[in-house]
């Protein structure tokens, strides 16, 4: 059995792109940055950029008014997808096809209670150092 299953919380990049389908059907791009949970030797937290796709419907980031800066918790399947360019060059892209989404806070909110709780349980399940690693 295999499980192909990611959660990530972050702040989208962008605001949401919403297109639709030919068919009908709607898709909802955007990115997310994800800050590591250590810093590098500047003092800076690396940053990791999550790129999302709903298919379906629209609807919930129309009603939350998804932006740029709003906290978000998106969960589903990782994809990688690949195609060749205008330039004849292979190029692969992995994407989390998003099943699931929660906004826990609007750009320029102060953390809400449950942005906290979310980091306060994520920081305590991370192993902080490789012996804390089963392998």
């Amino acid at each position: 059995m295999s499980l192909n299953h990611a959660i990530f919380h972050g702040r989208l990049g962008n605001n949401p792109e919403i297109t639709t389908m030919p068919n009908g059907k709607e898709r909802v791009r955007f990115s997310i940055a994800v800050d590591r949970n250590y810093k590098d030797q500047d003092g800076n937290r690396p940053t990791d950029w999550i790129s999302v796709i709903i298919w379906g419907s629209a609807n919930y980031a129309r009603k939350v008014n998804l932006a740029k800066g709003d906290s978000v918790i998106v969960s589903g399947r990782m994809e990688n997808n690949t195609w060749t360019d205008n330039n004849g060059l292979p190029r692969t892209a992995t994407t989390l096809n998003c099943s699931e989404i929660h906004l826990t806070a609007k750009k320029g909110d102060r953390k809400s209670d449950k942005d906290q709780a979310a980091e306060a349980a994520f920081q305590n399940t991370t192993p902080q150092d490789d012996d804390d690693f089963p392998f």
